[in-house]
């Protein structure tokens, strides 16, 4: 399989890796070839090979975009082909899309930020060839309610699916299926992941409407204190942040299809639970105007599920992804991002009754290049000399 990260690549992706070790620093974007992307997988670990009548799901994590347009112009160049070869794509709108320049909250260091974007920002979207976008997340409402009024209205104006706010949801159709989407968060007005009862129901309500449903959801404590995957009820800040295993065990009994976090700005554990596929945060997409890219926030993953043509899951990949200069997402070919889904797995194995890992193919002679990379970050230093 000719991987982003294969044997003709080996010595140059483990080059770079080690200079982005040495140096501190974010390596210069390269184009990867479409074809040498890593396979789909399915929750046996068996590569799938995609059929042209199957339907391809694409989501990101958290899209922050910078005010400068010209930055934002270029924020998907890496993965156009990806995107533009998708079927559907998510997206988490991390922020408003508007000239209204009040926020409703002040900015405090560490605590509190207002994320504001440019008007043309949905264009830029579209172009990408997304088609839905959460704005269930804590920034949406950043510029209060004319902000958020102009969100909806630019991203309407260019034929995208805004959803999230509470009892909503998106079906489209997609080829011959209805795909339902739902996104959620941990706050009232939007759909919520904490009130497991109500979200079940509509889980239920949108497969009987569907052929496929998918969740993508804001979950979670932020940062490398909640990078491990627990059973526990998480409050970070002050706000009850959900239970991760808890909500995924129920959505996937009420009839969901495919699970995607985010929310935690990094990625996590990733497992199948009866045969669907739950992965709990793919980390950041845009960083640019204002997340962090050091520590484990320096990988993420850009993901797809497979369906074929009769609604049926075929398999999920995981494209690894790192943060140019300009904290945009370029393809990783030292591939650290699946390499850290496969650790945080094993962690997940030894602590989670009942955890099914779901891993990703992640060659063994990246596998020094990531562990020197996991140990010279915060998380990796604490780390007993075992791991």
């Amino acid at each position: 399989m000719n991987f982003i990260f294969s044997v003709p690549r080996r010595a140059a992706a483990l080059t770079a890796a080690a200079l982005v070790l040495i140096l501190n620093c974010t390596p210069s974007r390269a184009q990867a070839p479409a074809e040498g992307l890593p396979p789909f997988v399915n929750c046996r670990a068996d590569t799938v090979e995609p059929a042209p009548s199957d339907v391809r799901i694409a989501a990101v994590g958290d899209l922050v975009f910078t005010e400068n347009p010209q930055i934002n112009r270029r924020a998907f160049n890496d993965f156009l082909p990806q995107l533009s070869s998708a079927d559907l794509v998510l997206g988490n709108l991390e922020g408003a899309i508007t000239t209204h320049d009040k926020p409703r909250k002040a900015y405090v260091p560490g605590r509190s930020y207002a994320f504001r974007f440019p008007v043309d920002t949905a264009e830029v979207l579209k172009r990408a060839n997304f088609h839905v976008m959460s704005i269930a997340n804590n920034h949406a409402n950043d510029y209060g309610p004319i902000g958020f009024a102009d969100t909806l209205q630019h991203l309407r104006a260019a034929g995208l699916e805004a959803t999230g706010l509470k009892g909503s949801f998106v079906i489209r159709k997609v080829k011959d299926l209805r795909i339902g989407v739902i996104a959620l968060s941990h706050y009232p007005a939007y759909n919520n992941v904490l009130d497991i009862e109500a979200t079940s129901a509509l889980v239920a309500q949108v497969r009987s409407q569907s052929d496929f449903v998918v969740l993508f959801y804001q979950l979670g404590g932020e940062g490398d204190a909640h990078a491990l995957l627990g059973n526990d009820d998480v409050v970070f800040l002050g706000e009850q942040r959900g239970n991760a295993r808890k909500f995924a065990a129920a959505m996937v009994q009420a009839g969901a299809g495919a699970l995607i976090g985010h929310g935690p700005h990094l990625v996590r554990a990733a497992e199948c639970m009866q045969g669907v596929p739950v992965l709990h945060s793919i980390g950041n997409f845009v960083s640019s105007g204002g997340l962090s890219v050091r520590s484990l926030a320096n990988v993420a993953v850009f993901a797809e599920v497979l369906i074929d043509d009769q609604g049926r899951l075929k398999g999920v990949r995981a494209t690894p992804a790192t943060f140019d200069k300009d904290r945009l997402p370029m393809i990783d070919a030292s591939g650290r991002a699946l390499h850290l889904v496969n650790w945080f797995n094993r962690q997940a194995s030894r602590t989670l009754p009942g955890f099914e890992a779901l891993n990703f193919p992640a060659p063994a002679e990246q596998r020094e290049v990531f562990r020197r990379w996991l140990r010279s970050t915060p998380f990796g230093a604490q780390l007993p000399v075992q791991d």
